[in-house]
C-alpha cells in the first residue's frame, strides 16, 4: 500500500514537471523536448523505485550527467574525458561568473542550473512529501508566463492544481480529525486562489503592478545576461543592445550585451552622437538625406554649421576601437579628429552629422580636440519658433498618424507659451513614471496596423528609449515643431586610475534621444528616457543641482540584427488607454488605496504562510544534522534545548538534567524519552563515545518538541 501510494506521488509530480516543462521550452523555443520530459521521467521513476538516499543517489547523477551529455556532447562519446571536460568548463564558468571576469550566466552554467532545480522539484514531493513549496513554485513560474507571454496556461494551472490535490489526499489518505483537515484545506485553497490568479490576472490592471513592480528583477537577469542565453539557444526572438544602421522597424524586447566598442580617455562625461535620421514611419525610421558625402585623408572638423554661438573650454579626448563598426561616435560642439592609426581616412556625410572611417582596423585610435557648445537654457528660453533652412522637413508625419497622437501633444502643452516650454512639457510628460514605465524586457511589436508611437502612448506605456525618443520627436512635429531623432550611445562606465579617467563604451551603452532645431544654436539634444540625463542637454540654473545620473551601465537602442522582431513580443499591454480616465469613481487616490491594499494583503499572506509553516525550520535544521554530522547528538541536543527554553526558561547554572526533570513534570508528553536524551548528552560529554542508532530518536524527540510548541 505504501509503495502504491508513492508511485501515485511519482506519477503526479511527473505529471506536473510535464505542465512545467512543455511551456518552458514554447517560451524560449529551447528545443531538447524529448530529452529533458525523458530525464523529468527517469528522475520520478528513480525516486520512486528507490527511495534509500544511498542507493538512489548513484542513479540520480547519473541521469543528471547523462542529460547535460546530451545537450553538450563535445563531439565525442560520453566518457571520463568528457566528464572531465564538463567538469573543467563548469567550474571556469562558476569562477568567472563570481570573480566578475563575465557580466552574464554562460550558456553551460545556466543549463546546469536548469537541470539542477528539474531535480529539486522532483526530490521534495516524492521522497519528503513537502508539496506546498513545491507547486507554489509550479504555479508561480506559470504565472510569470501568463503575465509575461501571450499563453493560454488554464488547463496546465488547473492540471497542477488537481495534481496538488491528489498528491495530498494520497499522503494524508484518510483524514483523522477535522484539526487535520482544516490546515490542508487552507493551504489547498491557496494554491486554487494562486492558480484562479494566474488564469484572470491578465484581464485586470493589476498585471501592470506586478510587471512594473517586478521590472528590476527582470532587468538584473537581462544584465546578467539570462535572456541572452535563452536566445542563444533557441530562434532568435528578441533583438540585442547596439548600434543599428537598419532602424526601419522598432519594437520587442532587448537583450543586453556587453561587448567592449570602445575606450575613451576624457575628463567630461558626455553623449556619443552617431547620426540622426528624419522620416518617420509610423513603424520606425529612415535617412532622406541623399548627400554625397566628402573624404579627408587624416583630419577634419565637425561641427554643426547651424549653431552661430561661442564654444565654451576646450579638452582633448583619446577614442580607441575595439569590437566596432565604420561609424565615429562625436560629442556635441565641435570637434577635430586626427587619426592616430588603423584606417585610411574619414568619410563626412555633412547634413546628419555623420562621420565614418575608411577601412578601419580592429584597433583603430583617434583623438578629439574638442570645444564645448553653449547650450544655456536661459538663452532658449525665449527664442522663437523657426525652421532650419534645409530641404529636409523635420516636421513629417505620416497620414496614418492617429489624431489622438496629435490632441495628447495639444493637451500636453496647453499651458506653454513659448518654444523651449512647449518641448521641455512633452519631455517632462514622457518622463512621469507615474504614466510611463521603462523596461528593455516588456516593450512590445505593436500589431501590424498600429502606429509604433500610438501603441506606446495610449496601450502599453512600457519601453525603453526608442519608444520614449520616437513618441517625443512626434508629439513635437504634432505641433509643427521641428525634430529629429538621434542616436549613438550613453557616457559609458567611467574607471580612473593615475589621475586618468577612462570611460569604457559597451553595446548596452547604445542609446536614442531628441533633437530639437533653436534658431542660432542649431540642433540641440533633449532626453524624454526615465532615469536618462544627456550632460549635453539644456539646464536652468534653479535645475542644475538635480540629483539625476546618466545610468552606465543599462542603456540600450534600435536592434542590431536584421531579423524581424514580430514573433518576439512579449505580452505587457495596459488596460490604461490614456493620459485622462473616462472612469470618474475610479480615482487616483481610489487606485492607490487598491494597490497598497492588493500588496498588503500579499505581505500579510506571506508572512502568515511563514508564521504557519515556522515549525518545519525546526525540522529542517534537525534533518540536516542527522544527515551531514557525524556526531549528530552533540549538534542537536542544544537545539533542543534551545527549542524547550522557549517554553520553560532555564537558568544558565541549572544541571541539565534537573531541567530535564522538570520540563517532564510540567509536560509529560515526553515520557522520558527528553530525561533519556539528556543523560545520553551527558553521558557523552564524559565518555566521548557516541550511542548507535541516534537518528530514530532524535526524530522522536524533535516531533514532542514540536507538539509542545503547538500546545504553546
Amino acid at each position: 500500500m505504501r509503495f502504491i501510494k508513492k508511485a501515485l506521488i511519482g506519477l503526479l509530480t511527473f505529471l506536473s514537471l510535464s505542465l512545467v516543462i512543455l511551456p518552458f521550452i514554447a517560451v524560449y523555443d529551447l528545443g531538447n523536448q524529448f530529452t529533458l520530459l525523458t530525464y523529468a521521467f527517469s528522475v520520478c521513476l528513480i525516486l520512486t523505485v528507490v527511495p534509500k538516499v544511498r542507493y538512489s543517489l548513484p542513479l540520480l547523477a547519473a541521469a543528471w550527467l547523462i542529460v547535460l551529455y546530451r545537450i553538450f556532447p563535445y563531439g565525442t562519446a560520453f566518457s571520463f574525458d568528457w566528464l572531465l571536460r564538463f567538469w573543467l568548463d563548469l567550474h571556469r564558468a562558476f569562477q568567472e561568473i563570481l570573480s566578475g571576469e563575465v557580466g552574464y550566466i554562460t550558456e553551460l552554467a545556466a543549463v546546469t542550473l536548469i537541470v539542477s532545480w528539474v531535480l529539486f522539484l522532483a526530490i521534495l514531493p516524492i521522497t519528503y512529501q513537502r508539496f506546498f513549496l513545491i507547486y507554489a513554485t509550479m504555479i508561480g513560474y506559470l504565472l510569470t508566463v501568463v503575465i509575461f507571454n501571450q499563453f493560454d496556461l488554464t488547463w496546465h494551472l488547473m492540471g497542477i492544481f488537481l495534481c496538488a490535490l491528489a498528491s495530498s489526499l494520497i499522503q494524508r489518505s484518510v483524514f483523522q480529525s477535522s484539526q487535520t483537515i482544516a490546515p490542508w484545506f487552507a493551504v489547498m485553497l491557496l494554491i486554487g486562489g494562486l492558480a484562479v490568479t494566474a488564469v484572470y490576472l491578465p484581464q485586470t490592471s493589476l498585471r501592470d503592478q506586478l510587471a512594473a513592480r517586478s521590472t528590476p528583477i527582470r532587468t538584473n537577469l537581462n544584465q546578467l545576461g539570462f535572456y541572452q542565453f535563452i536566445e542563444e539557444h533557441g530562434t532568435p526572438t528578441g533583438s540585442r543592445t547596439g548600434f543599428s544602421e537598419n532602424d526601419r522597424q522598432l519594437g520587442g524586447p532587448l537583450l543586453d550585451d556587453a561587448t567592449i566598442l570602445f575606450e575613451a580617455q576624457q575628463e567630461t562625461p558626455h553623449y556619443w552622437r552617431v547620426e540622426s535620421k528624419d522620416f518617420y514611419s509610423g513603424k520606425g525610421w529612415i535617412s532622406t538625406s541623399r548627400e554625397e558625402a566628402r573624404l579627408e585623408a587624416e583630419a577634419v572638423t565637425i561641427a554643426d554649421q547651424s549653431y552661430q554661438q561661442a564654444y565654451l573650454e576646450n579638452e582633448s579626448v583619446r577614442v580607441q576601437f575595439q569590437n566596432h563598426g565604420d561609424y565615429v561616435p562625436l560629442p556635441y560642439g565641435r570637434s577635430t579628429l586626427s587619426l592616430e592609426n588603423g584606417a585610411r581616412g574619414f568619410q563626412i556625410s555633412d547634413a546628419i552629422q555623420r562621420v565614418d572611417l575608411i577601412d578601419p582596423l580592429p584597433d583603430t585610435t583617434l583623438t578629439l580636440d574638442w570645444d564645448h557648445p553653449d547650450f544655456a537654457a536661459e538663452n532658449l528660453q525665449n527664442l522663437p519658433l523657426i525652421y532650419p533652412d534645409s530641404p529636409i522637413d523635420y516636421i513629417q508625419l505620416p497620414d496614418s498618424l492617429p489624431q489622438r497622437v496629435r490632441d495628447l501633444a495639444a493637451e500636453i502643452t496647453t499651458d506653454s507659451n513659448s518654444l523651449f516650454d512647449q518641448v521641455t512639457a512633452v519631455e517632462s510628460y514622457l518622463k512621469d513614471p507615474l504614466v510611463f514605465r521603462y523596461s528593455k524586457t516588456d516593450a512590445v511589436v505593436p500589431a501590424e496596423e498600429q502606429d509604433y508611437v500610438d501603441q506606446f502612448l495610449f496601450e502599453s506605456q512600457v519601453g525603453y528609449c526608442d519608444n520614449f525618443s520616437t513618441a517625443m520627436v512626434v508629439l513635437l512635429r504634432s505641433l509643427e515643431i521641428p525634430a529629429r531623432w538621434a542616436k549613438g550611445f550613453s557616457p559609458g562606465s567611467p574607471v580612473t586610475e593615475n589621475g586618468i579617467t577612462t570611460y569604457t563604451v559597451r553595446n548596452l551603452n547604445a542609446h536614442s534621444w531628441v533633437e530639437v532645431y533653436f534658431d542660432g544654436y542649431g540642433w540641440v539634444p533633449f532626453e524624454p528616457t526615465p532615469s536618462f540625463q544627456n550632460p549635453d542637454r539644456p539646464v536652468l540654473t534653479q535645475e542644475s543641482t538635480s540629483s539625476e545620473e546618466t545610468p552606465t551601465a543599462s542603456s540600450e537602442t534600435t536592434p542590431t540584427s536584421n531579423t524581424e522582431t514580430e514573433s518576439s513580443e512579449t505580452t505587457t499591454s495596459s488596460s490604461a488607454t490614456a493620459a485622462v480616465t473616462d472612469d470618474v469613481w475610479l480615482t487616483e487616490e481610489l487606485k492607490q488605496t487598491l494597490r497598497n491594499g492588493f500588496f498588503g494583503g500579499l505581505a500579510i499572506l506571506g508572512l502568515g504562510l511563514l508564521f504557519y509553516f515556522r515549525h518545519s525550520f525546526f525540522r529542517i535544521h534537525l534533518w540536516l544534522i542527522c544527515r551531514f554530522n557525524k556526531q549528530p547528538l552533540v549538534a542537536a541536543y542544544p537545539l533542543f534545548l534551545r527549542q524547550t527554553t522557549k517554553v520553560l526558561y532555564r537558568n544558565e547554572a541549572e544541571p541539565l538534567i534537573d531541567y530535564a526533570q522538570r520540563l517532564e513534570a510540567f509536560y509529560p508528553l515526553f515520557h522520558g524519552d527528553f530525561i533519556r536524551l539528556t543523560q545520553q548528552y551527558e553521558a557523552y560529554l564524559y565518555s566521548q563515545e557516541q550511542p548507535a542508532g541516534q537518528e530514530a530518536f532524535l526524530k522522536q524527540v524533535a516531533a514532542q518538541i514540536s507538539q509542545l510548541k503547538k500546545l504553546n
